[in-house]
């Protein structure tokens, strides 16, 4: 796009929209997004060809566009082709850049680049930065993979000392010398598009290009679903006529007004100075990424902010980091920590056949909306981390072949501070099962994978308070399209409430738990009844022994608390051929008086939904029923869980009969239709009665496995 010509005292709108659909996200959701959002946008911007936008699609997103909605690809090529629409890069499957290593960084930008490239015949030069996410070191990563700008938040600026009159421009970055442009997005503009008064919206940008100076900016840089799948926006954008009725007004100033695309802004307008930004995003990230009580303190900040209270001292506020998040939630942190390793595994691996394909896999695995949770559902959304975990393994997969060869028998273990926690890990490979264990919290096991399949069965998300449970306790409102997202909370299920719950610990599986002789198994099922000691959180030393045929850990937890003075020795074993392993108990009372009670083994499993007939319990005999059930099995030594949606069942068979406990795990979380109540999984407690006198011990088995069946 060539530079464009000004007037004097002309003044210029700069509308950046990006558009986004997570990896794993179903179609039906990418297809009502298209076509009540995409496609009768680019129809709008068609019938106005004198206004210009740049506009972002994820990679995943965009190939989804081309190879399944074709008009509304040829619209978009076709608007690209006559100068109206810039395209920008960005990652290929949108991650968070900073959580990246540079490798990949670079990997995921060129993708795109390339992606872009080969639709529109013009490789981008600017890019979106997922979720905003800035950290200063990223301007070295841009520099050499040949982004030339990317748009950001005001806040970000404000942060870093400049005035908020003067983000009417673009500003320059660098990092040791490496450069990149940087735009501030407006946050007035975003609140009021869509969802303001269009003569307010136009006067807010006259505002905002008031100024004298050379070509003054009203930047827009924000979701492009707000246009339409928002609650609410398909009506008031499209049949009220929000949009058309908002570049009517800005043709009609069109003396002093003007439309750009960011390249032709940068081509032609003046560098407002340097900038050099903390780390920062969009304000609600910081609000998102804190503790419970913080985060709602914080949100309440936010709140006077809007109303216009207190505006001096919101340039001096941030509250949470992005990387908060990682510690906020141990499932995104083991996540990226296990995305970290395959990401290592793939780079050893690229030159002996692990290429193109484990990296796109890899790619996939980084998509960032499963690292983080805010008004979007993000990290409770349990397709897309099944979806994470499902692409993880298959990178994993095939650099697994570099590794050994190409062979298909062998075991590989490897223990150390695996997750960055400061505690000790422990990962047990073969190819047929991956398991994760934790030393730090009593052997937990919070990995159960089947790479072969693609099918991680352990990462079901730990039930916690969020800052949003207590607002919708009080009621919500009602999106109407008129009002923004961040500013109303709906009840889309009124039994919600009832799912409100906190979990004490992680859930893992391979977990124990002593409870007291006269303990109602019911008050077990429903904790409302405290066990007396637990291995949650106990550190142990596990010792591994391993030959090319089989792997076996063992490690021994003490079982203290009220009057209980037990010891846990803890095996398990897994063979190099099969997808099962073997779990022995050794329970020995080492206190001076009997130990009555009841010992429980918890299991954890993710099988995506709770309800419907393809995903069941048999095998307990009148209690045999769909996942979404809870209830006491007794006098079982076995059962199992079919799921025929992945075409498994996932059995248990135990050397002594036990009480089956089961519930479903549910979570109440926020997403941007409202709060809703989300499966994860079921929890499964095996329970067995003990009585053991001083100095005496029981000893347990169990063996879990994986079948294949047909899904009838």
């Amino acid at each position: 796009m060539g530079a464009a010509t000004f007037s004097p005292g002309e003044r210029v709108l700069l509308l950046c929209l990006h558009n986004h659909q997570p990896v794993g996200n179903f179609d039906s959701v990418l297809g009502e997004a298209s076509d009540r959002s995409y496609f009768p946008f680019l129809e709008t911007l068609a019938r106005f060809p004198a206004i210009k936008v740049t506009l972002h699609y994820s990679g995943f997103l965009l190939r989804w566009i081309a190879e399944n909605r074709p008009e509304c690809f040829s619209l978009l090529k076709e608007l690209v082709s006559r100068g109206q629409v810039e395209i920008l890069g960005g990652g290929m499957y949108e991650p968070v850049m900073s959580l990246l290593p540079e490798r990949d960084r670079r990997g995921q930008i060129r993708e795109l680049a390339e992606t872009v490239g080969k639709y529109f015949g013009k490789k981008p030069r600017g890019m979106w930065l997922a979720e905003r996410v800035w950290e200063p070191e990223l301007a070295t990563s841009l520099f050499a993979a040949g982004v030339e700008y990317i748009p950001l938040d005001d806040f970000h600026f404000l942060r870093a000392g400049i005035p908020g009159e003067e983000l009417d421009g673009v500003y320059l970055t660098e990092a040791n010398g490496a450069t990149v442009r940087l735009f501030p997005g407006s946050e007035r503009l975003r609140y009021l598009i869509p969802f303001g008064d269009v003569e307010e919206t136009l006067r807010t940008v006259e505002q905002l290009t008031s100024r004298h100076v050379p070509y003054p900016a009203a930047i827009l840089a924000d979701d492009g679903e707000k246009f339409g799948v928002w609650p609410g926006t398909y009506n008031t954008v499209y049949t009220e006529g929000w949009l058309r009725r908002f570049f009517e007004g800005i043709v009609a100033r069109e003396e002093w007004l003007k439309t750009m695309t960011f390249g032709e802004y940068i081509a032609a307008a003046p560098l407002r100075g340097r900038a050099y930004l903390p780390s920062c995003s969009y304000i609600e990230m910081g609000e998102w990424a804190l503790p419970p009580a913080q985060a709602a303190r914080f949100g309440g900040l936010l709140h006077d902010f809007r109303a216009g209270r207190v505006p001096e001292v919101k340039s001096f506020v941030q509250g949470g980091n992005f990387r908060g998040f990682l510690r906020k939630y141990e499932e995104a942190n083991q996540l990226h920590k296990r995305m970290l390793w395959v990401s290592r595994r793939v780079q050893a691996t690229s030159e002996q056949g692990s290429g193109p394909e484990a990296r796109d896999f890899l790619y996939r695995a980084q998509c960032n909306d499963v690292y983080w949770h805010g008004i979007f559902g993000g990290l409770y959304l349990n397709h897309l981390r099944d979806a994470a975990y499902t692409n993880l393994l298959r990178a994993e997969g095939l650099s697994d072949r570099g590794v050994h060869g190409g062979k298909d028998s062998w075991t590989e273990a490897a223990s150390g501070d695996l997750d960055a926690d400061g505690g000790e890990e422990a990962i047990l490979k073969t190819p047929n099962m991956t398991l994760l264990l934790h030393g730090h919290d009593g052997g937990a096991m919070t990995e159960i994978s089947l790479p072969r399949r693609g099918i991680a069965l352990g990462h079901v998300l730990t039930r916690r308070e969020e800052a949003y449970h207590r607002r919708f306790k009080d009621g919500g409102g009602a999106f109407d399209g008129r009002t923004s997202i961040h500013d109303a909370l709906v009840l889309k299920d009124p039994t919600v409430a009832e799912a409100l719950a906190v979990d004490p610990w992680q859930r893992a599986s391979f977990r124990e738990a002593f409870y007291r002789e006269d303990d109602a198994v019911e008050a077990i099922l429903d904790d409302t009844v405290a066990p007396v000691c637990a291995t949650a959180g106990k550190n142990t030393k596990g010792r591994i022994t391993r030959s090319s045929e089989r792997i076996r850990l063992a490690m021994e937890v003490p079982l203290q608390g009220d009057g209980a003075d037990l010891v846990l020795g803890k095996s398990l074993a897994l063979g190099v051929s099969e997808e099962q392993f073997e779990v022995g108990y050794t329970l020995r009372n080492a206190g001076d008086r009997p130990a009555w009670g009841k010992f429980t083994s918890e299991w954890n499993f993710n099988f995506l939904s709770g309800r419907g007939p393809d995903r069941r319990y048999e095998g307990i005999g009148e209690e045999n029923g769909e996942l979404s059930s809870r209830g006491v099995a007794y006098a079982l030594k076995g059962f199992r869980i079919v799921d025929e949606y992945r075409g498994i069942a996932v059995c248990v068979q135990t050397d002594r009969e036990f009480t089956l406990l089961r519930y479903p795990v549910e979570t109440v979380s926020l997403s941007e239709t409202g709060v809703e109540k989300i499966h994860q999984g079921v929890c499964l407690r095996l329970l067995f009665p003990v009585r053991l006198n001083p100095g005496e011990s029981v000893e347990y088995s169990l063996r879990w496995s994986v079948i294949s069946i047909a899904s009838q």
